[in-house]
């Protein structure tokens, strides 16, 4: 995907994608209101709920997750007029998920979270776009792997992960369809054979370093 940089002043960088037309750029305090606006109409839209606040707590709470803490951010892609039309949230991993217990050092685990896209506009690259940024993002903030989970009745979701390079770390099935995925920036055979076995217990001896 072709892009080129441009600057603004009230925003900080932003990514231009040549072919879409839209610019990427880290959501700042005068962009908390539309982009959670954007957030939760997609939340509707994909998964049919309003808000919750358990799972939207990040939303609800934005400046002090996304803004104020170190190693989390919330990326948009906004068209020339300045409406939204992509989110990509990453966020330190909270070891929240009890399934993964034990498989990831919350140190060095990113999440990636609240992609959405608007239907006008997928399949234009936009998803690898904000990906690519967020993927930079976590290695200049020192995060060693990302995690994520999808759902499997989300069209085209698992596929697109797995094009950006996400493995299956755990596929949950149920009526829920949920399954755990990871990137590693450097992949280790022992690491990885230690947690697929189940072998978590020194778990911090393995984790890279």
């Amino acid at each position: 995907m072709l892009t080129e940089k441009l600057y603004f002043s009230n925003m900080g960088e932003r990514y231009m994608s040549i072919y879409t037309g839209v610019f990427l750029a880290r959501v700042g305090d005068s962009e908390i209101r539309p982009a959670t606006e954007f957030a939760f109409k997609m939340i509707k839209e994909v998964y049919g709920r309003g808000i919750n606040p358990v799972w939207d707590h990040d939303l609800l709470n934005f400046e002090e997750v996304y803004i104020n803490t170190q190693g989390n951010t919330f990326l948009a892609a906004f068209t020339e007029d300045n409406q939204i039309v992509g989110t990509l949230a990453v966020r330190r991993y909270d070891g929240r998920i009890q399934a993964l217990e034990g498989y990831y050092d919350l140190n060095v685990t990113a999440e990636l979270a609240k992609c959405f896209v608007d239907k006008r506009y997928r399949r234009t690259g936009i998803g690898s776009l904000l990906f690519n940024e967020a993927e930079q993002f976590c290695k200049r903030s020192g995060y060693k792997l990302i995690y994520l989970h999808t759902h499997m009745h989300l069209p085209g979701a698992f596929e697109f992960w797995q094009s950006q390079g996400f493995k299956v770390r755990l596929n949950e099935g149920g009526t829920r369809q949920t399954v755990h995925m990871e990137k590693f920036f450097k992949f280790d055979d022992r690491y990885h054979q230690n947690i697929e076995c189940g072998q978590n217990q020194n778990f911090k001896e393995k984790i890279l370093r």
